[in-house]
């Protein structure tokens, strides 16, 4: 029953995001041809809220400011966020989350996350068929404050593959990560693999909508893995600026029942640092 009550969860609010998505895309403008150099500045309100196999439910609001540098085929990324933790602490960190530990006094802890920073290299081996792929690696700093169980304390590395297909309007994607989780005598992790799929359509040259299933092995030495369908749609508002809305429902222990969250993106490909002819 909890099951198919998360799954109406994300088919109703899906629904809202396709309603008011469609209705802003409307009005976007045509995207400009993009330059050897962009320099994208990206910001979104993630909120998620979940009982994590407790009594007692946990809410996550999850800010993220990142700066993003694309250069030919490479990528460069810096994320500082803020994190906001209201629950019985059993979750640690945002974005990624941990279940981990028994639950402690009910209470709300705030401030800085994890800084995260990545590079990106993309390749089209076939462009003429529209497949692409893609190798990340990140690296997570402890900033977060783990005393607090805002974050774990440790260094974590990502090692990321995917692929994307694009034929004519139709897109598809997926991926496979490890991640190597720091360990320490308060968070004792091991490393896990990821995996997500998905899929969406393109609707024209400003709006797009799709559906990414993620899964994460389970990071502690008991719990459940992580499992969550989301839904989302992106859009064109200017020249400039563009926005994503999403919703998300889990189907496990270590999963929110509702997640959702709105991306805002301003691309400054005015300014141009080198322009190939």
């Amino acid at each position: 029953m909890e099951k198919f009550e998360n799954l109406l969860r994300f088919t109703v609010s899906f629904a809202v995001v396709l309603t008011f998505g469609f209705s802003v895309a409307a009005h976007a403008e045509t995207p400009r041809k993009k330059n050897d150099y962009e320099l994208t500045l990206l910001t979104s309100y993630n909120y998620s809220t979940g009982d994590y196999g407790q009594t007692i439910d946990t809410s996550i609001t999850y800010i993220p400011v990142t700066a993003k540098l694309r250069y030919e085929q490479w990528t460069y990324k810096l994320t500082v966020p803020y994190l906001r933790i209201t629950g019985p602490g059993v979750v640690v960190g945002g974005g990624e989350t941990v279940v981990v530990g028994a639950p402690i006094a009910r209470g709300t802890e705030s401030g800085m996350g994890d800084i995260l920073a990545s590079i990106g290299y993309t390749i089209n081996p076939f462009s003429h068929s529209g497949l692409s792929a893609d190798f990340t690696g990140e690296i997570k700093f402890p900033t977060a404050d783990d005393g607090d169980r805002l974050g774990t304390g440790n260094t974590d590395y990502i090692l990321q593959f995917g692929v994307t297909q694009r034929t004519e309007d139709v897109f598809l994607n997926g991926s496979v990560a490890r991640r190597f989780n720091g360990s320490s005598s308060d968070y004792r992790l091991k490393d896990i693999w990821k995996f997500s799929a998905g899929g969406g359509y393109i609707f024209n040259h400003s709006a797009s909508a799709g559906v990414v299933y993620d899964f994460r092995q389970v990071a502690a030495y008991t719990g459940s893995d992580f499992s969550q369908i989301t839904g989302y749609m992106t859009y064109k508002l200017t020249d400039n600026w563009s926005a994503q809305i999403h919703a998300g429902s889990g189907f496990t222990d270590a999963s929110p029942n509702l997640s959702t969250g709105v991306h805002l993106n301003y691309n400054f490909d005015t300014l141009t640092l080198y322009n190939k002819r």
